[in-house]
């Protein structure tokens, strides 16, 4: 049986700028995971702020927040190739033709809110929302399983083929690198 440890960090995105705008799904997505990281199966939690869409232009690699969530979203999207799973309907990528100025660019769309959660060697575990066949799992689903790996350690996370993402965020030197390799686990259980 594979058996995979608490992610030391977690990455929380959220679409909003004040704690007065997050939702009820934002805040008790916030409460669940500052009182798993202060009862130490998290080493520790970052939140992201992104908006509902964010352009795939030139700029962004002039923007280190823009080229820190475009980078994300490209390790998701790996990470959801390896795993036979779809950010679909949830992380979405548009064309946009603008008829006045002729302008032609890519834009995601975002969820309110994602889950990203990463091993102590940076390895990305998971992302939630995603679907899996049929199956949607949520913020909330994902941040269960830490609870119920939390009480119960024998109990893994995520059973399914794990990708070996290795994200580098280093936004005071402005790089920004990751790399992948697929490693098979074998499956005992599905989410």
């Amino acid at each position: 049986m594979s058996h995979h440890t608490t992610p030391k960090t977690v990455e929380l995105w959220i679409r909003s700028f004040t704690p007065m705008s997050a939702g009820p799904t934002q805040e008790q997505a916030l409460e669940r995971l500052d009182d798993l990281e202060a009862s130490a199966p998290i080493e520790s939690v970052e939140v992201g702020v992104w908006g509902k869409v964010v352009g795939q232009t030139a700029d962004t690699t002039r923007i280190p927040q823009l080229q820190r969530i475009e980078t994300r979203l490209e390790a998701f999207e790996s990470w959801a190739a390896q795993t036979s799973r779809s950010l679909e309907p949830f992380f979405r990528e548009t064309h946009i033709e603008c008829s006045i100025t002729d302008e032609q660019y890519d834009v995601w769309r975002l969820p309110t809110v994602a889950l990203a959660e990463f091993s102590g060697d940076d390895e990305l575990l998971h992302v939630a929302p995603c679907r899996d066949g049929e199956t949607t799992i949520d913020v909330g689903d994902r941040i269960d399983a830490l609870v119920d790996e939390e009480t119960d350690p024998s109990v893994p996370i995520d059973d399914e083929q794990q990708p070996n993402e290795v994200i580098i965020d280093r936004l005071d030197d402005q790089t920004t690198s990751y790399s992948s390799a697929h490693l098979q686990s074998p499956s005992s259980r599905s989410d």
